[in-house]
Order: structure tokens, then sequence, then C-alpha cells
């Protein structure tokens, strides 16, 4: 069973005595991502009432804008049937309901035949677009079929398909599976005998290996419009593969059309990310994956000169966005690299990175980035760095000086 938190916080736009209604948000999560946490202080400043529904103590639900907070114990199907109960409460309906993980979203669409959860996903996807979202296979072929540039692939249900892969676009080469996130599902293999160790009792991708910088993008959908967009240049990761640790602002021509056309194929409602690479001999860019979720940056817009508060506002007003209208005028002269907190310190800690440690400490630069309007997040994530130091230090992993 399910328990209710509540705590008052008054949005921006009632304490201002605006005459705007309310708007009611309800961000369901599974996973124990930090990035999620960000999420409720950018819509309380868009005059929306947050509440959040999760497995206890959940990062989102740690925030201080947060008004009601339902925590469920268990594993997935526990959440899901605790939740079926939860919205058919009328007190718990929302007016925008917000899908804050992969892994929820993969478990709704095992269940999107039930009405309830036909309900869910509209508030972010239309279900007969779901594939294009839960399925990289189906992301992939829609993307080409639209002419959006992403690597050359393959899909490979058989060691002959992936030998045949790996003839045709060389070494090294990209393995992903139809489902995953967080670069969890993603390989580099580098020979044949590498290939053959791979288990393809389901199927795979192989894609062309693609030489250049990675880059993502933050963007706000209103049922597939396009209305604030900015991008980045990954300066850090957290893991080969990981999410960002530090990024630095860049406009990129062309990637508005890829955008716009990614809306129009999934027609998403809400706020996710676009992951990317800058070709170096070209300078062209192939889309790799879009997120149909809010990610780690999405509070980060303003820095960039992009309203991302606005456009959460006319996304969840009632009348009509004009297509003229879009908060997407990146200010490219912020140009210092930003480091995001946690993920930087574990990238510093996890990679014996002493001095990228030691910098939020002493660097001035990096205190603003540290949270401090979200005291309980802040200090869980200090906790958790203690945790990796401690653990580090016990199994006497060296550390580099330089």
């Amino acid at each position: 069973m399910y328990q209710t938190q509540l705590q008052t916080q008054t949005p921006p736009a009632a304490r201002a005595g605006a005459t705007v209604p309310v708007c009611r948000v309800l961000i369901l999560t599974f996973a124990y991502w930090e990035g999620l946490s960000r999420l409720p202080a950018v819509l309380h400043q868009a005059g929306c009432e947050v509440s959040v529904f999760g497995p206890p103590a959940n990062y989102p639900a740690l925030s201080r804008y947060v008004t009601r907070r339902t925590s469920v114990a268990g594993d997935m199907d526990q959440l899901l049937d605790n939740l079926q109960q939860y919205l058919a409460q009328a007190q718990h309906q929302a007016d925008w309901i917000v899908i804050g993980d992969d892994p929820l979203l993969y478990a709704l669409e095992k269940r999107q035949h039930q009405s309830w959860v036909q309900h869910v996903l509209r508030h972010c996807i239309a279900p007969d677009k779901l594939g294009f979202a839960t399925s990289k296979i189906q992301f992939l072929q829609a993307c080409q079929a639209a002419d959006i540039r992403v690597p050359a692939f393959q899909i490979c249900h058989t060691m002959q398909d992936l030998q045949q892969a790996a003839q045709r676009f060389g070494f090294p080469l990209v393995l992903k599976e139809a489902q995953g996130y967080a670069g969890l599902a993603v390989r580099i293999i580098h020979t044949m005998e590498q290939c053959a160790q791979i288990d393809l009792s389901h199927a795979w991708i192989a894609q062309e290996f693609i030489t250049g910088r990675l880059l993502s993008a933050s963007a706000v959908f209103r049922h597939g419009q396009l209305l604030s967009l900015f991008s980045y240049f990954r300066s850090r990761t957290w893991g080969e593969l990981g999410p960002s640790a530090a990024i630095q602002f860049q406009s990129f021509p062309g990637l508005d059309d890829i955008v716009q056309r990614s809306g129009r194929l999934s027609g998403f409602h809400g706020l996710c990310g676009f992951d990317l690479i800058q070709q170096d001999s070209s300078g062209a860019l192939y889309l790799l994956e879009q997120n149909f979720r809010p990610t780690l940056t999405l509070d980060l817009g303003r820095l960039a000169g992009v309203d991302v508060v606005a456009a959460i506002q006319r996304m969840l007003a009632d009348d009509p966005v004009s297509e003229e209208w879009r908060q997407s005028a990146q200010n490219t002269q912020h140009k210092a690299v930003i480091p995001l907190f946690p993920q930087d310190v574990f990238r510093a800690v996890d990679s014996g990175d002493v001095a990228g440690l030691l910098r939020w400490l002493w660097d001035p630069r990096y205190w603003p980035y540290l949270r401090w309007h979200e005291p309980r997040i802040a200090l869980r994530n200090w906790r958790h760095v203690v945790a990796k130091l401690r653990l580090r230090i016990r199994r006497r992993l060296p550390f580099n000086a330089a």
C-alpha cells in the first residue's frame, strides 16, 4: 500500500495573486535518478503544484518544491498496481503526468492494453507512437524513413548478421540493445572475437562508429510542436557512455530541423533530451538517441538565454501556440564549461581525479552549481560522495594527482 505526505508549498503565480489556475503536475518515478530531482523546482517556477509518486526517498520527492509525496515500497509490479489505485481517486487527478524514467516507461508499455495506462501514456505520447519511444530499433527505422541523419545501422538477429555488419561497417563497431538507458545497453566492439561473445538471444543494433564530438540538447514539446531548445557539447561524462558531468553551450546549424522532425514523428508532449555526435571530418550532425523524459540539464536553459519556464507555461496553457512562438534563441556568449553536481564529483571520485574533486572545494566558480536551494538533495549527494570515497580508499585504488 502507498503512503502520502503533504507539504504546503504555494507556487509563485498563486502567491502573486494571479488569476491563472494552478496546474497540477504528477511526477511518476521508479529509478533512483538524481537528474529528475531538478524538475520540481522548475515546475514550481512555472506556477505548478507538484506531486511525486514513486519508491521511498526517491530523488524528486526530496525537493522542497513538492506538495504531495506518495511512496510505494516493492518492485515495479507493486508500484504499478498501487499507481492504478492512486489514479482512480478523484483527489489525485493531475493536469499533466510526467513519466520520469525509462524503466517505468518500459513497464507501462507492457501494460499498454489497460485503459488506465493508456490514460497515463497520453500525457506524453500517443499509444500508437509508443514504439518510437521505447524501441531503439523502431526509433532508428522511423528516423531513417523521415530523412533524419542517423549512423548507418543493421538489425542483427544471428551471428551471421553481426559478422556481416562488422564487415560492412568495420571496427570499432557500436552495438545497442533495443531498450536501455544511461549507456548501459551500448557496447563498443573492436574485434570479431568480441562479436562471438555477444548473446544473440535477442536482436541487436549494429551501428557505424562515427568519429566526432558528443553533444546533447534539451527540448520542450507541446504535442510534437517544439517550444524551446538549447544545446551543448558534453565536455566531460561520468563514464565513457554515461551521463554528462560538464557541458559547454553551443548552437548547431541543422539541429532545429532534426528536433522538429522528431517531434512530428512522435507527437511527444513534455520535456526530453537528444544525444547526437558532430562528425569530425564533415561537421555533420548524427542523431544517436532521444530520451523521452526530462534530462538532468533541464534547469540550465536560463544560462543560455532560453526561457524553459515560459515554454512549460505555454505547453500547459489551454490556448493554442502559434508556429511563430518559440523560445529557442540560444545565447552562445556563455562559453564557460559548466560543471554538473553531483555527476562531475562522482566522475572525479570514480576516475581518481584528485584535482577535479578538490576543484569543487576551492574554486568559487563551482560553488553556485551546488544546488543550495535544495538542501535535502544536496545532502544526499554529498553522502554518496563520501561513501564513494570511503569505498575507493578501502579498496586502495590509486588517485591521479595530475
